[in-house]
């Protein structure tokens, strides 16, 4: 089982009568009492220069030459908390480890998480930070048990849907090729463990990542643009603070030349030939809000330029003002509209078959507003609207539950935010009419 044969991971806290009796034993030379002792050199050193603040029961147990004292347990086995976080991050495909550190330590302002806690390097937790976590499920309905249970069989589907590496090893050598980018970067773990053999499969979920990249990095080239090629690299290998992509503002450079005849150099700082021979990739984005400023300002002054000819970043821009146009007038319809017919058909089960909803999993109401991307007034207007919809897709155990199968459909229908954008807008009339 997975959370079977945990061992003893306490940790005893060093107090300041556990001090004076380490200063009294020790006689100030850290290799002679680490040699004497059979302790690592750095573990004595920081122990005698105050850098640690506790030490493992065995060391202890081997500094004093006694058993330690008990102490109330703070920290705990990190099997059961590692678990909850693999099956967090499956459950919520757009959640990363990440997200999950800043949770646990909201007073971390490091960029840089110190993610052993998660590779198990550290082998215990915080019993605080396990409780955190696992209060997570509890707020879904879930109970110790079925955690446990779902770990257990989270653990046992990776064990049956491994990949050997040998398998997606042309891909990645495709991938490091095309977007001359380290295997390191695609694999996330040192690529010569899998080159000599020390690791020699990868996950379903990491092999399909990998065939993902293939064909996005396929399409790129097939579309010659320099723009979509930079940018997959840089979903891969991530963005770089304060710096924008010359391929994203190219165009927006030669519109300026074209009905301005302003000069890139004053732009860039330097000639525009180290960029385009790919020597450098990005500039600063101070500069270019700048380039975006002048073209904004270009196209005030001269709005007899055709709309196609704007730069592409210029037509999304004027393109989302007139979508947003076109989407405040279908909200006003929809309200106007007592019959509800367009709403009630958005938020219709897909599937007739309501025994398809009901074997699946749940999830509570009081936290459905927030799957869906709601606010909890919009939504308790929306159920209270569509009262017929909402008590047939419903279950009650304790709590009311709504199938996660219908909310995804709910998200993937476009038509929904139409909705949601209605009862939110109600919401807000609500509050303001509070006041």
């Amino acid at each position: 089982m997975y959370l079977s044969g945990q061992t003893d991971q306490r940790r005893i806290h060093i107090t300041e009568e556990m001090l004076q009796k380490f200063f009294n034993i020790f006689k100030g030379a850290v290799s002679g009492f680490a040699s004497d002792k059979g302790l690592p050199y750095q573990l004595v050193y920081n122990l005698a220069h105050g850098r640690i603040k506790s030490v493992s029961a065995k060391d202890y147990k081997t500094i004093f030459g006694e058993k330690p004292p008990y102490q109330e347990t703070q920290r705990v086995d990190g099997k059961y908390f590692r678990g909850m976080v693999r099956l967090w991050l499956f459950l919520n495909g757009d959640t990363t480890q990440k997200d999950i550190y800043r949770e646990l330590y909201p007073g971390n302002k490091l960029s840089k998480i110190d993610d052993r806690i998660f590779t198990g390097r550290t082998k215990t937790v915080n019993i605080s930070s396990e409780k955190t976590l696992e209060q997570k499920f509890l707020d879904q309905g879930l109970a110790r048990p079925e955690i446990e249970k779902w770990i257990e069989e989270l653990y046992q589907n990776d064990d049956e849907k491994r990949v050997p590496y040998q398998k997606a090893k042309p891909v990645v050598d495709y991938l490091k090729e095309v977007l001359n980018i380290s295997p390191k970067r695609i694999l996330n773990q040192s690529h010569g463990r899998y080159e000599s053999g020390q690791l020699r499969t990868i996950s379903m979920k990491k092999h399909k990542y990998i065939l993902d990249l293939r064909k996005k990095a396929e399409k790129a080239l097939r579309s010659a643009s320099k723009f979509k090629i930079e940018n997959l690299r840089e979903q891969i290998c991530g963005k770089r603070e304060g710096m924008t992509l010359f391929s994203e503002i190219e165009d927006e450079l030669e519109f300026l030349w074209k009905y301005r005849g302003n000069n890139s150099t004053k732009y860039l700082g330097r000639s525009i030939s180290n960029y385009k021979k790919s020597k450098l990739l990005r500039i600063a984005s101070w500069r270019t809000q700048k380039i975006r400023n002048d073209c904004d300002e270009l196209i005030r002054e001269k709005p007899e330029i055709q709309l196609l000819s704007l730069p592409k970043f210029h037509i999304k821009l004027r393109m989302s003002e007139l979508v947003s146009v076109l989407k405040s007038l279908l909200i006003k319809r929809i309200i106007e509209d007592e019959s509800r017919t367009y709403e009630r058909f958005i938020l219709a089960p897909s599937c007739s078959d309501m025994e398809v909803y009901r074997k699946g999993k749940h999830i509570s109401m009081d936290h459905t507003p927030s799957a869906l991307g709601m606010h909890k007034r919009a939504f308790d207007l929306m159920v209270a609207t569509h009262s017929d919809i909402f008590r047939r897709m419903a279950r009650y155990n304790g709590r009311w539950h709504l199938p996660t199968l219908y909310l995804k459909e709910l998200k993937e229908k476009q038509g929904f935010s139409i909705v949601k954008a209605k009862y939110g807008l109600l919401a807000k009339s609500y509050m303001y009419s509070l006041k």
